[in-house]
């Protein structure tokens, strides 16, 4: 399904189709994307393509690490209509193989704070990262995605109700063509913020 276009209001829409939200579940937000189908909808000025340039850098970065399996959440102003500073991501992981524990996988992430630790990941990448440990407690799982659900379905100032994406993390070619999209040679002229 191809990201829908910003309502009136510039955000992504919570919903789609005519059905409301008890539709099929393809039609609510997160909406299931590619990484290829985000830069080709949404990397229209220089700052966005920046940052989505970060956003692969990060994703190849964790896989690298063995962090290749789950799915993001794509938030924030960068899915408005509107001139970003950053891209919100909560990141849903499977561990890595042979990080068996929560205590195993907290020293993996503090041994590599440039890819976990938010100031770090925030300068580096443009990116404000939220990572979820899908191996956790069901009952942590819950409360967790309660907690960045209903943090990231409403604009910040006004409380309206918006969209977010979601995109796997286990297809690097995705993530190949995405970056490929970014390349300057297929870049399209500024349209002046406008996403």
């Amino acid at each position: 399904m191809p990201i829908p276009s910003f309502t009136i209001d510039g955000v992504l829409p919570p919903f789609v189709g005519p059905n409301g939200p008890g539709g099929a579940p393809e039609d609510l937000s997160p909406y299931p994307t590619t990484a290829a189908e985000v830069v080709t909808t949404l990397a229209t000025t220089p700052r966005r393509r920046t940052i989505l340039q970060g956003w692969l850098d990060h994703r190849a970065s964790l896989r690298a690490i063995g962090f290749d399996r789950g799915f993001q959440w794509l938030d924030g102003s960068f899915v408005e209509n509107k001139e970003p500073q950053d891209l919100d991501i909560v990141a849903f992981f499977y561990r890595p193989p042979g990080i068996r524990d929560g205590n195993m996988l907290a020293r993996l992430m503090q041994g590599n704070i440039g890819l976990f630790g938010r100031p770090q990941v925030k300068a580096t990448y443009s990116l404000d990262f939220f990572p979820v440990d899908l191996n956790g407690t069901p009952e942590a799982l819950v409360n967790l995605t309660r907690y960045w659900l209903g943090l990231f379905s409403h604009r910040r100032q006004d409380s309206l109700w918006k969209g977010m994406l979601q995109v796997r993390l286990e297809d690097e070619a995705d993530d190949r063509a995405a970056l490929a999209l970014l390349d300057p040679a297929n870049a399209e002229p500024d349209n002046g913020g406008t996403p």
